[in-house]
């Protein structure tokens, strides 16, 4: 990145309080994470890693205390995406006091919903019924890379139905819209996600992408053609390019899901017996089910998870890479099924109490993606409610969509009534100026008559009218100034 000289020397001031020429490593460091970006982030670690001494030797600025000065600053400000510089300008997707609220936020809710024990793991499945159930992290992450995050966020668990959009988002690359929805509906279901007499719509297509059913039609068609182990490479090298870091694979999880996973079998045989599977061959159906089980069983954890949705929230490109995985479009397209279909059979009231779009797992994780702000949220909680999504995952997207406003259909209009009842305002206090002026001439010409009557009029006429007209004058005084107060 070039950034012009007199951009540097600005920036580069803002660390040097002593007006010495050099700065403090730590306070350059610490001034980037209070804006987000973090010592561990992996462009911040290249931009490091190339700062030398006069020897030319590599200087571990952020393992010792070190100063550098302006020619070493400029290096590492312009250092690949610029992500330092454009921290310290204030040219990140969220203003670092904005995000600092975020964090602040998302501290307090922690600390208040630990002590929340509602619901309970999903059973169905060793590795699900044995989770820990106290285990409670959040995560956020921008556009930009900017990461805050509390608790077990850097804890793995297997990704499960959060897989869904990003199998979704790579069919659409691969296909296109047409051709996808040939195969899998863009609507709800009307019941719960593994439901296969409601899975399944006219001629056996599945609903939407977020159902099991919809998921494997949408897997199906990835890469199809080839062999599952390069279909599976495919789909963990584009979580790599979302995430800046390659997914685990739960192998324990994996296991239990295709020993228990007969339900999903049979509605891949379904959809294949009725020409509604893009699949081959007389096992075409098992290697669908046994694909869609090995892409539930990848491992995240809440940070990079929160990645992979920053990438949706930034119309498809990776937040540490600036590398576009998705097209704008594709992004769109998974948003706006995630935010009628992604929460399970509870998507409805979810939508109209949060309003933005989300996908959950029954592992405990739920991802939150606020466009608007060029965000995502990713909590990880295992206790889950009667529909499967995390008790605390619903409760800290409702408390912050709430507290920042954040739900797009909330207050609407607000703005305009406000900028109605202003122009009301402006329009009372010029009458009321007008009617002060009035009564003013007319007490004028009062006084100048010395209390005579105008002609045509009788002087009692001429004083109650002057004094009606300073009644009304002050009523609407009165009335000019609680409207301004709207």
């Amino acid at each position: 990145m070039d950034v012009s000289e007199s951009g540097l020397l600005r920036t580069f001031s803002t660390l040097d309080k002593d007006d010495n020429g050099r700065v403090w490593a730590w306070e350059l460091l610490s001034t980037l994470g209070q804006a987000g970006i973090q010592p561990t982030d992996p462009r911040v670690r290249a931009a490091l890693a190339d700062v030398r001494d006069p020897e030319g030797r590599q200087i571990r600025i952020d393992i010792q205390p070190v100063e550098i000065d302006f020619r070493q600053y400029a290096g590492i400000a312009q250092h690949g995406d610029g992500v330092v510089y454009r921290a310290l300008a204030g040219e990140l997707a969220v203003a670092p006091d904005e995000f600092q609220e975020y964090a602040s936020s998302v501290e307090a809710m922690y600390g208040d919903l630990l002590a929340n024990r509602d619901g309970k793991v999903a059973d169905y499945i060793p590795t699900l019924r044995d989770a820990d159930p106290e285990r409670f992290g959040i995560a956020i992450c921008t556009a930009d890379g900017q990461t805050f995050s509390i608790g077990d966020a850097d804890l793995g668990f297997s990704v499960q139905s959060t897989s869904k959009p990003f199998s979704y988002a790579m069919a659409l690359e691969q296909l296109g819209p047409t051709e996808v929805h040939q195969w899998v509906g863009q609507e709800q279901s009307g019941g719960t996600f593994n439901d296969y007499r409601l899975s399944l719509g006219e001629g056996r297509r599945p609903h939407n992408p977020m159902i099991n059913a919809g998921a494997m039609a949408t897997l199906a068609l990835v890469d199809h053609g080839q062999e599952t182990s390069d279909r599976f490479r495919t789909v963990r090298e584009t979580w790599t390019r979302m995430m800046g870091q390659a997914p685990g694979f739960d192998q324990e999880t994996y296991l239990a899901e295709k020993a228990t996973g007969d339900g999903n079998r049979g509605l891949a045989s379904l959809m294949k017996a009725a020409d509604m599977l893009k699949a081959s061959g007389e096992d075409g159906a098992a290697k669908t089910a046994d694909f869609y089980f090995q892409v539930c069983s990848l491992e995240v954890d809440a940070q990079r998870l929160a990645a992979a949705g920053a990438t949706l929230a930034n119309g498809g490109i990776a937040p540490y890479s600036g590398e576009r995985v998705f097209s704008p479009e594709t992004a769109g397209r998974v948003l706006s099924v995630m935010g009628h279909s992604g929460m399970y059979n509870d998507s409805g009231k979810f939508s109209d109490q949060v309003g933005l779009p989300a996908k959950s797992g029954v592992s405990g994780n739920v991802m939150m993606v606020v466009p608007s702000k060029r965000l995502a949220v990713v909590v990880f909680s295992p206790r889950l409610d009667a529909a499967g999504n995390s008790v605390r995952g619903v409760e800290v997207c409702k408390r912050l969509v709430n507290e920042f406003g954040l739900h797009p259909y909330r207050g609407l209009g607000a703005e305009r009534s406000r900028a109605v009842a202003a122009r009301s305002g402006q329009q009372l206090a010029g009458a009321l100026n007008e009617a002060d002026r009035r009564a003013e001439a007319a007490s004028a010409v009062d006084r100048a008559l010395g209390g005579l009557s105008r002609p045509g009029t009788g002087g009692a006429g001429t004083a109650q009218t002057t004094d009606t007209e300073r009644a009304g004058a002050a009523a609407t005084r009165r009335t000019g100034q609680q409207t301004q107060q709207l």
